[in-house]
């Protein structure tokens, strides 16, 4: 399963249209760190001719030598480009008239670097000079990659950048829909296994990539976290994406959210902070996408943060701060230290993963509205001695669509069910026409349940999610 490519079928027909287009084209495809922009990359070119360039995290005069010597090994040629300039006139050069892709992977190194301060290149100036004057006339699709997301839509939305409207398209991508990611799943014919799996990758292609489909759950977890020779806790780069997440505030806000500080008052109070002060470390890390910010249904000033990347927040709850433990041999014990914690972790990503599924649905419009942003629910006073099911709500105008999952191995009963039906009796509900009730079991449901006629009651275990 770890070298195969799969999945990405819209994103390859949209850059297929643009490669088919029969003009010069210019583009941006990005993402964060890892949401496998290579492999894609990969895929599109093959069968088609191709030429990519690897910018390096180096100086410009390095990076044009190192572009110099794969333009000189596609021509069988030999030298060296004393300016972009004169590298850019020699591969349209080699272009011609040809329908060929080019690709320039992390073009932010170019510009910026990792750490964002480099001295500023003139490349972008050179390319713009070599768009309008060369490229223009040409066949050819141009694609410049980036990790750095803020770095790629600032390129885009700022008029002083040289290469401002010059583009012909931009594509980010994202994390897999859960039918692409299934396909990494194929070998894990445990239905259970499988969604603990999925609860801790989700659906990014990358950690996907990690999981060997011939071991356990268990066995996975020691192979990346808990043994001394695993692949996160000595290659931390698998799942620290944003140089700003590596250390100092950043890295401790991280790890306490992971570990439920997730308000800024809480964090605040924590690390005796102002919040204004809080609030602006995590608008970077909002910025840099290592962490999303999910309101409250009815209560929108009640915002609570969490940890985008399920792998990345598990790293930071039980495996940081016992890295060097772990290399000394000492996993195991951390591991049944956490064991109940981890458990938790899973059933409240698992939660998570419910959405991803009903994320699938609405791109598909097998939704009955357009439910996309889904928010908590907190329950008042007057009900708070209810059973506490809801885990999100989302609404599309006076429609409105509730979540509630279980991750265990018992079945859900119809007296869970009449419990939920109880907070649904909230003030909160009572506006609304339509009420789509979605309840997940990671088991199965009990014939009783099964058996209720109700259009608006969505009965979802882990065969029907895996046949979305």
């Amino acid at each position: 399963m770890n070298n195969k490519l799969f999945g990405r079928k819209e994103e390859l027909e949209l850059l297929t249209e643009r490669f088919n287009s029969n003009r010069f084209e210019f583009g941006y495809l990005y993402g964060e760190k890892f949401i496998g922009k290579s492999s894609f990359v990969k895929m599109f070119c093959k069968s088609k001719k191709h030429l990519i360039f690897y910018a390096k995290d180096s100086e410009d005069i390095d990076i044009r030598l190192t572009f110099s010597e794969t333009l000189n090994e596609a021509k069988k040629d030999i030298g060296f480009y004393d300016t972009w300039y004169d590298f850019f006139v020699e591969l349209d050069n080699y272009v011609g008239d040809e329908k060929i892709v080019v690709v320039i992977e992390e073009y932010q190194n170019i510009l910026i670097g990792r750490d964002g301060k480099r001295k500023k290149s003139v490349f972008d100036s050179y390319l713009q000079k070599a768009v309008d004057l060369l490229f223009k006339k040409r066949k050819f699709t141009l694609i410049l990659t980036s990790s750095n997301v803020s770095f790629i839509n600032g390129e885009i939305v700022d008029i002083r950048a040289p290469l401002f409207l010059r583009h012909t398209f931009s594509l980010k991508l994202f994390k897999l829909d859960l039918d692409e990611a299934l396909l990494g799943y194929k070998e894990v014919k445990d239905n259970f296994e499988k969604a603990k799996f999925l609860s801790l990758t989700n659906t990014y292609p990358n950690y996907i990539s990690l999981i060997n489909a011939k071991k356990s759950f268990d066995e996975n977890l020691d192979n990346l976290f808990f043994n001394r020779d695993a692949i996160i806790v000595n290659n931390t780069s698998k799942v620290i994406k944003s140089e700003i997440s590596k250390g100092g505030l950043y890295a401790s806000l991280i790890k306490y959210i992971a570990s439920g500080l997730d308000t800024v008052k809480s964090l605040s109070e924590y690390f005796k902070m102002p919040s204004a002060k809080i609030s602006k470390y995590l608008k970077e890390l909002l910025n840099d996408e290592v962490i999303i910010k999910r309101k409250t249904f009815k209560k929108p000033k009640n915002v609570r943060y969490e940890i985008k990347d399920p792998m990345l927040a598990f790293y930071y709850r039980f495996i940081r701060d016992n890295e060097d433990l772990i290399k000394d041999g000492f996993g195991k014990k951390i591991k049944a230290k956490f064991k109940n914690e981890i458990n938790d972790f899973i059933s409240n990503e698992f939660k998570k993963l419910c959405l991803t599924y009903l994320d699938y649905l609405c791109k598909n419009l097998k939704l009955s509205g357009f439910f996309f942003e889904f928010e908590n629910y907190h329950y008042s006073k007057i009900n708070k001695k209810s059973a506490r099911r809801i885990d999100f709500v989302s609404c599309d105008e006076d429609k409105l669509l509730i979540v509630s999952s279980k991750f265990s191995l018992d079945k859900e009963t119809i007296d869970d069910y009449y419990s939920l039906l109880s907070d649904l009796k909230a003030k909160d509900f009572a506006a609304y026409k339509t009420i789509e009730l979605y309840i997940f079991s990671a088991s199965s449901f009990t014939d009783e349940l099964k058996n209720i006629k109700d259009e608006h009651l969505h009965l979802i275990d882990l065969e029907t999610m895996y046949n979305c």
